[in-house]
């Protein structure tokens, strides 16, 4: 019974998860991004300028989509480029509109969680932390 009612609850807190996830990417849709370019624009904003190549390679993405994320990048005016004069390499980085996106995401996160734990203690709160990180590792 109590099996039944641990994956009950863990199936439920996926739920929420996925819900308060959409929530706090709702500035991603409004410039026509998808979700997981979230995590692209996070794992860009961690590197310094890359050539395509090298980014590509960091994502680990086969070239079509490379291509059709850079493309929905590329539209949504969240990356620049820049040609390094010593070698001609063209380098990528994330523009203004892409950090400043980036901190609105991350700003919607910090008020979910603030909602998810205001009403609980410190202790509580915690627990629920480290049991909807636990579940967000399986993905």
């Amino acid at each position: 019974m109590a099996l039944k009612f641990e994956k009950t609850l863990s199936y439920q807190l996926m739920q929420l998860g996925a819900i308060a996830r959409q929530e706090a990417l709702v500035p991603l849709h409004a410039q026509g991004l998808q979700v997981g370019d979230d995590a692209v624009l996070f794992w860009l904003a961690d590197q310094s300028r890359l050539t395509l190549e090298e980014m590509r390679q960091g994502l680990n993405l086969p070239p079509e989509q490379f291509n059709a994320l850079i493309d929905r990048l590329d539209r949504a005016q969240i990356l620049e480029s820049q040609t390094d004069e010593a070698d001609g390499a063209l380098h990528i980085f994330l523009s203004a509109k892409g950090l400043e996106l980036l901190q609105t995401i991350h700003k919607n996160f910090k008020s979910l969680d603030a909602e998810l734990t205001n009403s609980l203690s410190t202790h509580k709160a915690r627990k629920l932390k480290k049991l909807l990180s636990k579940i967000n590792n399986l993905f």
